[in-house]
């Protein structure tokens, strides 16, 4: 059976963008996309979708949402997937005054927005059926729900993303400037550090401005480097570090 909701993705030739319209399509729902090299514009796309998905990057939010609020009548709802919220959820209110959805998925596109052991952070703005629909969407499909501010968001993502990546990202620079290449580590490299290379195309494996605006541009990233000297200019506990990680 169709929903009585037409979706429209902005940005829905990308990973995540090609995964909501998988997602919505299994549900029945009617899905379109617009993208820089598609057929439909983002105008067009706002004027024909109950609801518009903004599956783009953070730097684009401003751009976007001014190319699009004439067309935002308060009978639609707007909705983002971004990994930072304070500042985008601030842009989306100052353009529109109708329903709005903001969400991070904590996981990757491969995933399908499904799963019991995936979460999804969510805030509600003036919330109505629309709102309702996507989230009972996402319960059928097992998603785990979790409510936050966009500030809390941002600070508990100041602990778990961006400074993740800041670091990584830290310590590649102190490793190239010593050695030049990885070449050069090879014959010190032990088993540990050779996996922990490894993992990091986890961390590289995404455009390089969300990388910079996840590491960077977090409101709470400076509070945490600073936390962060702080810790790594005293001796630490290694038996409260052990009880953290095992208990």
């Amino acid at each position: 059976m169709k929903s009585d909701f037409t979706v429209g993705i902005i940005g829905g030739k990308g990973s995540m963008g090609k995964s909501l319209e998988k997602f919505f399509k299994s549900k029945n729902v009617l899905t379109i996309v617009s993208d820089k090299e598609g057929s439909i514009s983002n105008i067009d796309l706002v004027k024909h979708a109950d609801i518009i998905v903004l599956s783009i990057p953070l730097f684009l939010y401003e751009k976007v949402l001014d190319e699009i609020k004439d067309s935002l009548t308060d009978d639609k709802m707007l909705m983002d997937i971004g990994s930072l919220k304070s500042a985008q959820v601030k842009q989306m209110r100052e353009t529109f005054s109708g329903e709005i959805l903001a969400t991070h998925p904590l996981f990757g596109a491969e995933k399908n927005f499904s799963g019991k052991e995936n979460n999804i952070i969510v805030h509600k703005i003036n919330p109505g059926k629309k709102t309702d629909f996507i989230l009972n969407m996402f319960i059928d499909n097992d998603l785990n729900i979790i409510e936050l501010s966009p500030d809390k968001h941002d600070e508990i993502m100041a602990y778990i993303h961006g400074f993740y990546y800041l670091m990584n990202i830290s310590y590649i620079e102190m490793l190239k400037e010593k050695f030049e290449n990885l070449e050069n580590i090879k014959n010190f490299e032990t088993t540990s550090f050779g996996s922990y290379i490894k993992s990091l195309e986890n961390v590289f494996n995404t455009n390089d401005s969300l990388i910079e605006l996840i590491a960077y541009e977090n409101p709470y990233i400076d509070r945490i480097k600073d936390k962060f000297l702080s810790a790594l200019n005293k001796k630490a506990n290694l038996k409260l570090i052990r009880a953290f990680l095992y208990k």
